[in-house]
Order: structure tokens, then sequence, then C-alpha cells
């Protein structure tokens, strides 16, 4: 089936809440989400927690199909704070959702609508 956010849905599907984490997360990066065949995923949001003792990077980035990145939000987060995303963004299949990280030490929760077409 063709990528359903340019082709339309069949009015055939469903739709679940959803969420992933990934605790104590090292310093590299980490995919999140991976968009399946025929799937939509809409973000809510995703929480991110530093858990070590200084200043933390951090790039939230999607690679499109499958291909180069785009940042959709870097920052640095201070010692035992939290940064939350909130913005409302779709991927479509073959999408990967990834969070780069400088070092160790880094809680991520990511709460999202899964949507099936058939």
């Amino acid at each position: 089936m063709a990528n359903p956010s340019t082709t339309g849905p069949s009015g055939i599907g469903s739709e679940v809440l959803r969420r992933t984490h990934s605790l104590n997360t090292g310093s590299a990066t980490t995919t999140l989400i991976t968009v399946d065949t025929d799937m939509i995923v809409t973000l809510l949001s995703v929480i991110i927690t530093n858990q070590n003792t200084s200043d933390r990077n951090f790039y939230l980035q999607i690679f499109p199909d499958g291909g180069g990145q785009c940042v959709i939000a870097r920052g640095v987060i201070p010692p035992s704070s939290t940064f939350v995303f909130n913005e409302k963004v779709v991927l479509t299949e073959t999408d990967l959702l990834k969070l780069e990280c400088d070092s160790p030490d880094h809680d991520i929760y990511v709460s999202y609508i899964e949507q099936e077409f058939e």
C-alpha cells in the first residue's frame, strides 16, 4: 500500500493510544519509534529527564522515510530537570523517531496515537 499520508485512508482501520519509554538511556542515539507499513503515528508528548549531576545536550530527531535526519528539538537539560516536547507531529510508514544524548542517565517517556489503515 502507498504511504497513507499521501493517498488517504481506505475507511477501515484502528486508532490506539500507545506509549514507549527508555530508562537510564546511554550516550548514544536511541530509536524510540519505528513506524510500520500502513501506519500513521501522531506524537502527543516526549518527556526527557536528566538524571545526571551536570548539564546534558539532547537532539530529538525524525528520520523521514528512514532517510536523513530532521532535528525537531534540541537543547540543554540542567541536572535533575525535565524537558517536555508536546508539539503534535505526524509520522508515517518507515519514519523513525530517535533521541541522541551526549551522556548516560536520561529517562524518556513517549505517548502517541497509532492509526492503522487497511
